[in-house]
């Protein structure tokens, strides 16, 4: 960081630089007249600032999702409110411009601009400056403060793997301070959440302390998730995070008596997080580093981790509120000018860095990768190899020796370090490790059963164990599972009275909010389900059964400690001659599988199970069977002929024939149960997958083992390694997230024999 500071000056830098700048200038012996600012800060004062009531306004007015609501509010600047456009998105920004305007939602700073000409005017540190802002920085006089320095490497270190990538950064790092360099002084770029468990695990084995900076949201803590439910905070226990919440809740004193106060309480929660505390001495995470130049100053080292393609440079997509072809009508930078603009200011802030090293990896746990192709433009020598060194880290050491062994006893393969390792380390523990389950004890607490919970307890005793015991199975909710929710709001919503799509869909956004860009891609699906919504109430007019619950829980007592619990997404019944006739109904984004041969060992139960609440709860007087059904709600077609057959249901009906059609009049000719006909005789033909009273009663006999067969298991703490296998198919293992901790053998499985009529539904 060569340029010196210019007095009666305005700095326009990121805050993350001005940091790094304010150090700067509190050594240096004369006293200057400066002030820095933000680019963000600059448009509000040059332009105008838009008032927090804005989005309550906004919100009461339109009705629209918070999210966009505020997408829109950040692309006001972007626009030229003087320009008629024939795009309406773009006439919608500039409409809303002048609604805020009008009502006094917008704050002008005047005079703010003959303030910034008195001063010397200085920007650094943004790549990707839009038209408008040139022009409002060339309104200013502003100076452009170049990136200067060369690229002070020639080598870049390729790893076969995110581990040994890993290891190899550490064992850097564990290098540098033995040479006295302080941890402080040493930083890690091109990481995301991917690398965090690498990171904590194998640091924490070399004595490495590191600072991962938390990016949780506060609405993911218990106990924020209880405060909203009645907004008593005493539900928070911590100081820091009640002072936060209630430093939220003045913010939002002006929304107190409105209807949107909850959103925009939980929009506000989501937005912000708790810091984890920071060590005196650790590593630190700066991604920004790869963005901004001269935050590694020259006594400061560098590691970039990830030098791969499609994440260095920083790849920008089509994918904005406003599209390329919008942005070109508004002298906006394209995806295809800012990916230019990515690659030039990556190489120029990797020139400013003294103290670097950049590594990539080729593959990870969850895929394969390939080198940034910018390294071959900045011609560096690769270094493929991982050095170890055995100094640092007695835990990491007899963590490598038994990588080895495994490797060695698995698939006779020697390392090169074999002889080594295996000379100096006490091998003994490894080669006498038993990795059953020897038992614990437990007093038996109350506890749930659900279909899921029976289902992990059959396919593996150490799966449930682990989750439900131990609770070390965390909940992360990802776009998949928002999609299942809003596809769920919505089709019980469109069991009411007045039922409107648009005004459902628009609840369930707001209870299952989006990413930015989430929502592009939901777009695309905001049609299919609608579909869906017609198709079902069109054929469901053929149906008998025209009462509803929906997202119906139901209960049931299994012994003085256990409770079996159910979530039916659907029931269709109606009472008629003292007999409630049902028709149980689970929708699906995903997989399943039906399966009624292996019920008796608590597989495949949840369509099942179902009835069987149904049964022996007090929903229905005198319940008589129709059917039970997956609908797979997502499914790929060519046409709109194949999209309606994917849409049939998937399941059993009874085989008494009029009960058969209480559920569909028309399902002679034409049913919207897949795979259900009948034959010229009029008999139901032998692939229509029905059942028989007596075959009902079956299932309730092989529920009951099941369920019996579970309580046994957990109230004895029977929690074996015992994963199943049915025709030479791992049912348990596969997608099982403690793969890596139960170290499973061939000897654990349990061959389940293999019965007719398997199904994958």
């Amino acid at each position: 960081m060569n340029f010196k500071f210019t007095d009666n000056s305005i700095y326009i830098v990121p805050n993350s630089l001005k940091l790094k700048l304010l150090d700067k200038l509190s050594k240096e012996r004369k006293i200057y007249n400066i002030t820095f600012i933000s680019l963000e800060e600059l448009e509000k004062h040059y332009f105008f600032d838009i008032k927090e009531e804005a989005l309550l306004y906004l919100l009461d007015k339109t009705n629209e999702n918070i999210d966009v609501l505020r997408i829109m509010l950040g692309n006001l600047y972007k626009i030229d409110i003087t320009k008629e456009y024939r795009e309406s998105k773009l006439n919608n920004l500039k409409s809303l411009y002048y609604d805020l305007k009008n009502n006094n939602y917008l704050i002008f700073d005047k005079g703010y601009i003959d303030y910034l000409l008195t001063k010397n005017v200085f920007i650094l540190g943004y790549s990707m400056l839009e038209a408008y802002q040139r022009d409002m920085l060339d309104s200013i006089n502003t100076n452009y403060l170049d990136i200067s320095g060369n690229l002070s490497i020639d080598t870049v270190y390729k790893y076969h793997s995110m581990k040994d990538e890993v290891i190899g950064t550490a064992l850097k790092i564990r290098e540098l301070n033995s040479k006295g360099v302080s941890y402080n002084r040493i930083f890690l770029a091109g990481v995301d959440n991917s690398y965090n468990y690498l990171l904590k695990t194998i640091f924490k084995m070399f004595d490495i302390p590191l600072y991962l900076k938390s990016t949780s949201k506060l609405t993911s803590l218990i106990s924020v998730k209880e405060y909203l439910k009645d907004k008593d905070i005493n539900h928070i226990k911590d100081i820091n995070l009640k002072a936060k919440i209630m430093k939220i809740n003045d913010d939002l004193t002006y929304a107190k008596n409105s209807k949107y106060y909850d959103i925009l309480l939980k929009d506000r929660l989501e937005k912000a997080s708790m810091d984890s505390i920071e060590l005196v001495e650790s590593v630190k995470v700066l991604n920004e580093a790869l963005d901004i130049p001269y935050l590694v100053i020259d006594n400061e080292y560098l590691f970039v981790l990830g030098f791969n393609q499609n994440r260095l440079p920083k790849i920008y997509k089509d994918e904005e509120y406003l599209s390329d072809n919008l942005k070109n009508k508004c002298n906006l930078n394209t995806s295809t000018i800012k990916n230019k603009l990515s690659k030039e200011n990556l190489i120029k802030v990797l020139g400013t860095i003294k103290n670097l090293t950049i590594s990539y990896k080729l593959t990870s746990l969850i895929g394969e990768y390939a080198k940034s192709s910018l390294l071959n433009e900045l011609n560096l020598k690769e270094v493929d190899s991982l050095n170890y060194n055995y100094n640092y880290s007695r835990d990491f050491n007899n963590y490598r020796v038994s990588s080895i062994l495994d490797n060695y006893y698995k698939y006779h393969e020697k390392d090169k370090d074999f002889d080594f390792l295996t000379s100096n380390i006490d091998t003994s523990k490894y080669t006498s490790f038993d990795h059953k389950f020897n038992g614990i004890n437990r007093e038996v607490t109350p506890y749930n059963l659900s279909y899921s919970s029976i289902d992990d307890l059959a396919k593996c005793p150490f799966k449930y164990y682990l989750k439900y015991i131990l609770k070390l199975d965390s909940f992360e909710e990802n776009f998949s599972t928002k999609i299942g929710n809003i596809f769920h709001s919505v089709l019980k919503d469109s069991y009411n009275d007045n039922f409107s799509f648009d005004v459902a869909l628009n609840i369930a956004l707001k209870d299952n909010p989006l990413e930015k860009d989430e929502s592009v891609l939901f777009r695309r699906l905001e049609r299919e389900l609608e579909k869906i919504v017609n198709y079902n109430k069109e054929v469901e007019k053929r149906s008998f059964l025209t009462e509803f619950y929906g997202e119906k829980r139901l209960e049931i007592p299994l012994s003085n400690h256990a409770t079996l619990k159910g979530f039916i997404d659907k029931i269709l019944f109606k009472t008629f001659h003292d007999k409630t006739y049902y028709a149980v109904f689970d929708y699906k984004t995903g997989s399943a599988t039906l399966n009624l041969d292996y019920l008796d060992e608590g597989l495949y139960l949840q369509l099942p199970l179902y009835i069987y609440l149904i049964n022996k709860s007090n929903l229905f007087n005198n319940p008589t069977f129709v059917g039970f059904f997956y609908q797979y709600l997502l499914q790929n077609y060519k046409d709109k002929e194949e999209q309606l057959k994917n849409l049939k249901l998937v399941g059993y009906t009874t085989d008494d024939k009029v009960i058969l059609s209480y559920l569909d009049e028309d399902y002679e000719t034409n049913s919207f149960v897949k795979g259900l006909s009948v034959k010229k005789d009029g008999e139901l033909s032998s692939r229509s997958k029905v059942l028989s009273d007596s075959e009902v009663e079956d299932i309730m006999n092989s529920i009951n083992k099941a369920l019996n067969k579970s309580l046994n298991i957990i109230d004895n703490n029977l929690f074996d390694i015992a994963p199943k296998v049915i025709n030479n198919k791992n049912i348990s293992c596969e997608f099982c997230p403690f793969k890596e901790v139960c170290f499973v053998s061939p000897s654990d499985y349990v061959y389940l024999d293999k019965k007719e009529g398997d199904d994958n539904a």
